[in-house]
């Protein structure tokens, strides 16, 4: 029975959610064009433009370059412009540079802002620009990030891949990025954010430009101690314990920060040491300054927070001692050579949750967990003065900080100057042949599964692998995204080209409608040019595979792109697909007519089995020359099956002996309280389309309804989409005979699509209810179908369905409709091939009642070595050799 509160939740949310979206489309569609207007203005020699933390004030590495810039005669010619989050609380720097006629400040996502953006020469950013970012190859973009790395980054982190898209898409333009030493360049570029292989710009191994304030400070503390002082710090001539943790969050957009725990610790600490010698300053990180300001203003700690304004590093050569967690400040603090504390009250759940690189052994002093240990230490430390443990560290963390790193990284970047002995990298080429590879949307469907097991058969080894995607929110393909093998490197495209919305719909309708031109235009060139510069920047690879092959988007994009080898995947009969109809309409004829119009630019078109190759070959003749197709049959991914099926390879090969074989897991029973269904939808509803909240709540039900089979009942499965290709209805028919005569007999349907109200009025027409169960899409199907007895298929074309090898894998025998490739599919010793029609299926399932069908299950292993062989070689296929 039904909620009646159901249809007006979902119906409210629902409209609520639909605002949200198209509100956030229509914001992004005006920021790429405001962008896009810019970019088609000349490039301004002589501009800089400074970003620091999206605009949290004129901080960090980006500030000292500017400073160094202003004070040096002969960069004089240039214009700089600094980016601000909200200029009314940065009064300090706009006071100072008032009236300043090379000095200028914009809001952040402006117009102004995007105009600089377009249109400076240069560009510095110690974090990220946002996603429209696409550098024109007039620009210079210098990243020079902001820490030595401590915590996981980037691929290192769980999921860290999708999360890192757009430092890994910045990274990717720009032409410089700053190492402070060895250890960052190699543990940050080349393995945390995998630049290793495909990075063309260069690393500037010399230091941290902000540390020159900081040696700048050691000698002349004097200053700072002012500044401080002025800006509100009560010092009176005290000893400064310096307090700086780090934030925590996902990104700088949406930080998170206890300010009652840190108060509560400076506090702590200041009541434990000597008032008159010593005061306490909490250094909090620039994107939680503003909260953690407005719980101290006008009450307790308004004298001890450092504001934003006063540069870390001068902070830090003013502090007598350092506390800190996590926070990468303690690498710029070890060239003082005072002691480090380290208070880490989280450490076991924050090692677990995210990761770190360091043991505790490799870090520069104690570590505490609680207060009286951390104020034990503390004054432990201070009675000690200076630390030989942070200067042997130095030696490994700071060998350049040497007070000139802003020199030499304006040699190199501006003044086009590098020295002999300046550290500079550009050895990241990779002696692997690299590999980008198109997945799709990866929503649930047979290619996204074949290509999530191509990921995990890849020779990594061999080939240096990026995949990509089209990024979405939706749970179904974060679900499969976070099954994308960890050893290959993700670019998620966030769904986005740079244009007036106008010019966008003209340019991709007009291919759509018309496909590629036999002579490519001028437009056409530079709009997909810039397209992949805004996702891949300078990246190139050996090889551009386009496994989806349905969609438009990367053939266009991969026709302007150079490449040795370029492949698309044929997964059916495409020319069939283009004119199959359903309701009456063709729905992939214009969309495969214009992929059709690319495959000129491909060297290898590649089908998924012998007879769908041939079949191509003949019915694409006059797309593409015969000796560019080629075949490849999909992998599979054994043991993720087993594992999930919860059967081993020898109870697999005992079942398809006969031998009984013990059902997998227990039964359960759930407990359901409604008391709260409005409260549970809403929440559901924020994070779940509200179709695949019914869909999966109506799966569930109907297999929880399922009467439980008895001993002789015979299960028959299918997986699939409901849709007219797959053709349930002629299955449901043909199960609705044979259960006639052998009523112990009964059907489970996985799967969901646009027919499942129309196939469960057919299947209640037939007084089929009790017997065939429509599961909707069922997270692990492998554990139905390792307890049911045969598979069926009633399709009326396929490719290479992954749904057979899957079911071949856990023995099950299989029953299929006589599609084109069904043959490839379905060797003599895995199970028949019938007619497409009722009569042809139900006489297939009743030859396996009779004991008449019978299979050999599936060496994964054997498969898949098979397989990978004509992977490689169609990749690398010679077309007329």
């Amino acid at each position: 029975m039904s909620d009646p509160q159901v249809p007006s939740v979902v119906g409210a949310v629902r409209q609520r959610l639909a605002i949200r979206t198209r509100a956030r489309a229509a914001r992004e569609s005006v920021t790429s064009a405001r962008y896009a207007r810019w970019r088609e203005k000349p490039v301004v020699p002589g501009t800089v433009l400074y970003e620091a933390f999206s605009g949290n004030g004129m901080l960090d590495n980006p500030e000292a370059i500017f400073r160094y810039l202003l004070s040096q005669p002969d960069m004089e010619h240039l214009q700089h412009t600094w980016v601000l989050d909200d200029p009314a609380k940065h009064a300090e720097v706009l006071a100072e540079f008032d009236g300043h006629p090379r000095v200028r400040f914009v809001q952040i996502r402006s117009d102004g802002y995007f105009k600089a953006l377009a249109t400076s020469q240069y560009l510095v950013n110690n974090a990220t620009f946002p996603q429209e970012l696409a550098k024109r190859p007039e620009q210079t973009y210098l990243n020079t990030w902001h820490g030595i790395p401590l915590k996981y980054m980037g691929f290192d982190m769980a999921g860290g891949g999708p999360s890192s898209k757009n430092i890994t898409r910045n990274f990717l333009q720009t032409d410089f990025m700053i190492g402070a030493c060895a250890y960052m360049t190699d543990t940050m570029y080349r393995h945390a954010y995998r630049m290793q292989g495909i990075y063309r710009g260069a690393v500037i191994e010399e230091g941290h430009p902000r540390t020159d304030r900081q040696v700048e400070a050691l000698k002349d503390p004097g200053p700072t101690l002012r500044l401080l002082e002025e800006r509100g710090c009560r010092i009176d001539g005290r000893k400064v314990v310096l307090f700086a943790p780090t934030w925590r969050g996902d990104s700088f957009q949406d930080p998170r920060v206890n300010a009652g725990q840190l108060l509560a610790t400076v506090k702590d600490l200041q009541k434990a040491l000597d008032p008159s010698e010593y005061v306490v300053l909490l250094k909090v990180h620039q994107v939680v300054y503003d909260a953690v300001k407005q719980r101290v203003s006008g009450g307790d700690g308004v004298d001890f927070l450092v504001p934003n304004s006063v540069p870390t590093n001068q902070t830090l050569a003013v502090a007598d001692l350092l506390v800190t967690d996590y926070s990468s400040i303690f690498f710029d603090y070890l060239a003082t050579g005072r002691p480090v504390v380290h208070y880490v009250p989280d450490l076991d759940d924050y090692r677990g949750s995210r990761g770190l690189y360091l043991d505790e052994s490799d870090l520069p002093g104690p570590v505490c967990a609680t207060v009286p240990d951390l104020v034990d230490a503390v004054t432990a430390a201070l009675a000690a003065g200076t630390s030989e443990r942070s200067l042997e560290l130095a030696e490994v963390y700071n060998p350049k900080d040497d007070g000139s790193v802003c020199e030499r990284v304006v040699d190199i970047v501006f003044r086009g100057k590098e020295d002999p002995s300046y550290t500079v990298h550009r050895d990241f080429a990779s002696a692997k042949e690299t590999l980008l590879v198109y997945l799709g949307s990866l929503k649930t469907q047979g290619i996204t599964t074949s290509a999530l097991n191509l990921l995990r058969n890849l020779d990594y080894d061999r080939y240096d692998v990026t995949a990509y995607y089209t990024f979405s929110k939706g749970p179904d393909r974060l679900k499969n995204a976070n099954l994308v093998d960890d050893r290959a490197r993700v670019i998620p495209r966030v769904v986005q080209f740079n244009g007036s919305p106008a010019k966008v719909r003209r340019e991709t309708k007009k291919l759509m409608e018309h496909g590629l031109p036999e002579q490519l235009g001028a437009d056409h060139v530079k709009f997909w040019t810039d397209e992949w510069q805004r996702v891949f920047g300078h990246a190139r690879f050996d090889h551009l595979i386009d496994f989806s092959g349905y969609g438009c988007y990367s053939p266009f994009l991969f026709s302007v792109t150079e490449a040795k080898h370029k492949s698309i995947w044929l997964h059916n009969d495409m020319y069939a697909d283009m004119q199959r109809e359903t309701v009456g309409e063709k729905h992939l004829e214009d969309r495969l007519q214009a992929v059709f119009t690319t495959y000129k630019y491909f060297d290898h078109l590649v089908s998924v089995s012998p007879e769908l190759d041939r079949v191509n070959r003949k019915q694409l003749a006059e797309y593409a020359p015969p000796d560019r197709f080629t075949y490849a049959v999909n992998t599979i991914d054994g043991d993720r099956i087993l594992d999930l099926s919860g059967l081993t390879a020898a109870q697999v090969a005992a079942k398809a002996r006969g031998e009984d074989v013990a059902n997998v897991g227990p039964a359960t029973t759930v407990e359901i309280d409604a008391a709260n269904l409005t409260q549970a939808m809403n929440v559901l509803l924020e994070h779940y389309d509200v179709r695949d909240v019914l869909r999966e709540a109506r799966g569930r039900l109907r297999l929880a309804n399922q009467p439980a089979p008895t001993k002789d009942a015979v299960t028959f499965v299918t997986v699939g989409r409901l849709s007219p290709a797959k053709n349930h209805a002629r299955m449901i028919k043909a199960f609705a005979k044979v259960h006639e005569t052998n009523p112990h007999v009964r059907l489970i349907v996985m799967g969901y699509g646009p027919l499942e109200q129309e196939l469960q009025g057919l299947i209640n027409s037939l007084g089929m209810d009790s017997a065939v169960t429509l599961a909707g899409l069922v997270d692990n199907p492998f554990a139905i179908l390792a307890e049911s007895d045969c598979f069926l298929l009633s399709s009326d074309w396929e490719g290479q369905p992954m749904v057979i090898l899957e079911a071949r894998v856990l023995g099950l025998p299989i029953v299929t409709t006589a599609f084109s490739s069904a043959a490839d599919s379905v060797p003599e010793d895995a199970g028949i091939v019938v007619p497409q029609s009722v009569k042809g299926l139900a006489e297939g399932m009743r030859k396996f009642l009779a004991g008449d069908v019978r299979a050999t299950p599936l060496d994964p292993a054997a498969y898949n070595a098979m397989a990978m062989e004509q992977f490689d070689a169609a990749i690398h296929h010679r077309p007329g050799g």
